[in-house]
């Protein structure tokens, strides 16, 4: 089953690119997730609605797979 993934290019300090090829670009939308961090050590976005926030960016896409 396929996920819907959200993240801000300014704020959830991803990797949008990578996602993108590590799930399908089709499954990745860029926006505002409205949950801004100034905090640049945690790494955030909202799968399939739910927010998700994990230490590094590894465990982020570990979520979306």
């Amino acid at each position: 089953m396929s996920k819907s993934i959200r993240v801000c290019p300014f704020c959830s300090n991803v990797d949008i690119d990578k996602l993108k090829r590590i799930i399908g670009e089709e499954n990745v939308n860029t926006g505002c997730v409205s949950a801004c961090r100034k905090d640049k050590t945690q790494f955030f976005g909202r799968i399939n609605g739910s927010y998700v926030m994990t230490k590094t960016e590894e465990e982020f896409f570990d979520e979306c797979k």
